[in-house]
């Protein structure tokens, strides 16, 4: 019974590995679910560290080799710590929702499943700093916590490499002050 359960597995992952070879297929489409580091950049790598997301794909073959792409993300920067100019330790973090759309094409004579991709969208970031309590010449001053937003259009460039269901992609979020190098690895389902 071991073994047939084995088999089946087995089936199953290269039945599914196969169809996703087939998603740069005109009029193919596929779906997909990921996960996404983030590494800031600029004025925003000054104010958050790493962050760490999940995302959402949809993707549609126009013609062989060419897909228009949707993405759908949510990303949240881990805290970090300084110090402001009287000393006191002010933490500051970050979190984004991202709504992309573009094209993914396929460079099959460098290697199949390499492509270079582009993606338009809108970026909605907010950032967090929080004080805490502190004295100041006899004063006592109470935590504050402040957070400022902002929504702006991105452009996206990348590269990615997809071999079978999985995804995996570089590229660079230019955002003004929020710009980041964001990696996502993703599982693409063929519909």
């Amino acid at each position: 019974m071991k073994r047939v359960l084995i088999v089946f597995a087995a089936v199953a992952i290269l039945a599914t590995m196969a169809s996703a070879q087939d998603l740069w297929s005109k009029g193919k489409m596929s779906v997909g679910v990921g996960v996404e580091g983030s590494l800031p950049t600029g004025d925003w790598g000054d104010f958050v560290n790493i962050g760490f997301g999940g995302l959402g794909i949809f993707q549609y073959s126009v013609i062989n080799d060419l897909l228009i792409t949707g993405q759908v993300g949510y990303t949240i920067w881990t805290e970090k710590s300084q110090k402001d100019l009287y000393g006191i330790d002010v933490k500051t973090s970050g979190e984004a929702w991202i709504v992309l759309a573009g094209a993914k094409y396929n460079i099959k004579s460098l290697t199949p499943g390499f492509y270079v991709m582009g993606q338009l969208g809108i970026y909605g970031t907010t950032g967090t700093a929080k004080v805490p309590a502190y004295s100041y010449g006899g004063y006592s001053v109470p935590a504050s916590e402040t957070s400022e937003s902002e929504t702006k259009f991105v452009f996206c460039p990348g590269i990615g490499y997809q071999i079978g269901p999985i995804d995996a992609s570089v590229k660079y979020v230019i955002n003004g002050d929020v710009s980041n190098v964001a990696l996502n690895v993703a599982y693409i389902f063929p519909l």
